[in-house]
């Protein structure tokens, strides 16, 4: 009633009408109430027909940037929108974001965003900004997916939109989220949606993509491959030596020459090395006056050529994020334990497990649109079936792995962050649950033989009462390869030493392989062995497990 009484009385001239505020549930209640725009007719909004017109929303596109393993908020991937308009070009269209605005970023940035420490607004700014920030800096794809809503459809969420300026909402990482919030202007749009419905404890970016095409919204899929895509495909097309030379161009250590033979590989060797130049430039690792002198100096020589041929074998188009496996996983496994004192004591043990992972991906899931030697697992617990009884097994809080390959091009670090519950062994050979915190970073390389292969600098934390000291904190080595040897067959071998010198003083050996069977789009067998070697004891476990994702 307060909202009827203040929509729909005079307001005097010159006065703030609150029909500007509120103009979406003016429309809506004026419809519903089938009321005459000439006995109550709008007033001039001058701030909403400047950006109205600045905009010009038209039609609608969800927009995803790929995963990005190097920013904890962005793990998962993101979504948002783009208002598209009557600009050729989609870079002139704006998109809209919805996000947490931090007060500050401090080492409980990740507890205050999965608490709701943050709030989250939403914003509209120029889409070639996202372009450039996800696109060209990030090295991440993006997926754009017009929905088929009517100018009408748009119209309305534009308008919602605009009423929830400056409004902040509490901001949770898990559900209530980026990709959430964005759910609810596609519900605007087109009320008979219910999208919000479909999702519980957690909200994932792929997850919203599904629920979107379901309920038929998507009209057509576009993929715009990142910088960093376009300069590896650019590169896979010299020789070591012109790759040489377009790297030794784009950081300036070697004057450019200037040719005119349009068919040789000179054209593609500066191609690359005008990729290289505006990917630096992007990344801050050159000023202005210095970019600008290299890249004209090069697009000079570069426009000599003429057009190039056309590239016989584009770029590949991944498989599209939604087209992975879901990020909830089931297992159902049967295995044997086999473990041995040094005084030649030895008991086995076959048990049964059952576990379950809310989300999301592991190195040994099927990589079908998603990011290859990525990890990120939140919450996965572990039951075990032995002849004593039903007991934790493990309880991950946090698995975080990126095994990211170093090329001529890109050298990133690869790392890992995992803590949680674990059972491990004491001095007599029994089990028992302790808490422990590894975290690493490394290098990683890959080829066509090894696949991708990594060594990482680790150090382990371990608390429990079956500790001496009831602590042990030491650093050591893995190693590891991810191999696929056909599209449906991925192996994981992995070792690892862990020489502890704070606490209780021991050295933990362990040499792993598991193997992938990928049945379907929802069902994969795993075939694990597991040696390990602490505190006098070596252990032996041999297994099976179905896993389904859901």
């Amino acid at each position: 009633m307060a909202t009827i009484e203040t929509l729909f009385v005079p307001h005097p001239e010159g006065s703030d009408d609150p029909r500007c505020k509120f103009i979406a549930r003016y429309h809506w209640l004026s419809e519903k109430l089938n009321l005459s725009k000439i006995d109550h007719p709008m007033p001039v909004c001058k701030a909403l027909a400047d950006l109205t017109q600045m905009v010009s929303p038209k039609s609608a596109s969800l927009i995803f940037p790929s995963f990005f393993m190097n920013n904890p908020a962005s793990l998962f991937g993101h979504t948002l929108l783009r208002l598209d308009g009557n600009f050729e070009s989609k870079l002139l269209s704006f998109a809209v974001n919805y996000a947490a605005f931090p007060d500050r970023v401090d080492f409980l940035y990740p507890f205050k965003g999965i608490f709701g420490f943050f709030k989250g607004y939403y914003s509209v700014f120029p889409y070639y900004d996202t372009v450039k920030k996800y696109n060209d800096t990030e090295q991440r794809d993006l997926w754009e997916y017009k929905l088929n809503l009517s100018v009408e459809e748009v119209h309305r969420m534009f308008l919602h939109l605009w009423e929830l300026q400056e409004i902040g909402v509490l901001y949770y990482y898990f559900d209530e989220n980026c990709s959430y919030h964005l759910l609810f202007l596609l519900e605007a749009a087109r009320p008979s949606l219910h999208l919000t419905d479909a999702f519980g404890l957690w909200v994932i970016p792929t997850d919203t993509l599904r629920v979107i095409q379901e309920n038929g919204l998507i009209e057509t899929t576009t993929y715009r491959p990142s910088r960093a895509a376009k300069m590896k495909h650019l590169a896979s097309q010299l020789s070591e030596n012109d790759l040489e030379l377009s790297l030794n161009i784009a950081y300036g250590t070697v004057p450019i020459t200037e040719k005119t033979d349009l068919n040789s590989q000179y054209s593609k060797v500066l191609d690359l090395s005008l990729e290289t130049i505006q990917y630096r430039y992007a990344k801050r690792e050159m000023t202005q006056p210095e970019y600008r002198h290299l890249f004209l100096e090069t697009s000079k020589a570069r426009s000599q050529l003429g057009i190039a041929e056309e590239d016989p074998a584009p770029i590949q188009e991944p498989a599209p994020p939604e087209s992975g496996h879901r990020a909830s996983r089931f297992s159902m496994g049967i295995g044997t334990v086999q473990s041995e004192h040094t005084r030649n004591s030895q008991k086995d043990e076959t048990f049964l497990e059952i576990r379950y992972r809310p989300a999301y991906h592991s190195l040994t899931d099927p990589d079908l649109g998603y990011v290859e030697g990525s990890q990120i697992g939140f919450g996965d617990t572990t039951l075990r079936h032995e002849t004593d009884g039903v007991r934790l097994q493990n309880f991950t809080l946090i698995d975080v792995i990126s095994i990211s390959p170093r090329d001529r091009l890109f050298k990133p670090f690869s790392f890992k962050m995992q803590t949680g519950l674990t059972q491990k062994g004491d001095g007599a050979g029994d089990e028992h649950l302790l808490y422990y915190l590894n975290p690493g970073v490394g290098l990683a390389f890959q080829n066509k033989v090894a696949g991708l292969y990594y060594l990482l600098a680790e150090a382990d934390l371990e608390v429990g009462s079956i500790l001496d000291q009831n602590y042990a904190l030491g650093v050591g080595m893995e190693m590891g390869a991810i191999t696929k040897i056909t599209p449906f067959w991925k192996i994981l071998l992995s070792a690892k030493t862990i020489h502890y010198e704070l606490g209780n003083h021991f050295t933990d050996r362990q040499g792993k392989i598991t193997q992938t069977f990928i049945l379907n789009a929802t069902n994969s067998l795993d075939v694990t062995a597991l040696w390990e070697e602490r505190l006098d004891h070596e252990k032996i476990k041999i297994g099976i497990a179905w896993q389904y994702y859901f």
